[in-house]
């Protein structure tokens, strides 16, 4: 028996543009609710960035990275960058899933955008809206 969308939320896709570091750091991204599950993230290029040796970036949820080692200078724009995903939950405090860059060299800072395939992972769920969503 499938349950309601009430009993059985389903995943939205959240997204959120953010100016990379110019130098190593952690600029914050998606702000994401107690326990949300993010089941898939990446980005995508809307400014590239310009005159820096090497800058790859991790998104994170605190230190549990979501996708890490990911190559930004050089990506032009547009183009969708994206590793293998991880899935994290967020713990019962709301988090942000953010960008930790590491960049070698000085260059420009070029712009993404973040996007997550998030879900809510509250337990335990109840049937309690009429007699078909009983369990």
């Amino acid at each position: 028996m499938a349950l309601s969308p009430t009993l059985n939320p389903q995943a939205v896709l959240v997204e959120k543009e953010v100016t990379m570091p110019t130098s190593s750091g952690t600029v914050e991204g998606i702000s994401l609710d107690a326990n949300t599950m993010v089941i898939a993230a990446g980005a995508i290029v809307t400014e590239a960035a310009a005159g820096s040796t090497a800058h790859t970036f991790d998104l994170s949820i605190g230190s549990n990275d979501v996708i890490s080692a990911v190559t930004f200078q050089g990506v032009a724009v547009g183009a969708s960058i994206s590793e293998p995903c991880i899935p994290q939950v967020v713990g019962s405090s709301a988090d942000t899933l953010d960008v930790v860059s590491t960049v070698t060299g000085t260059g420009t800072a070029g712009k993404i955008r973040v996007w997550a395939l998030v879900a809510d992972a509250t337990l335990p769920r109840a049937a309690d809206e009429v007699d078909r969503d009983q369990i």
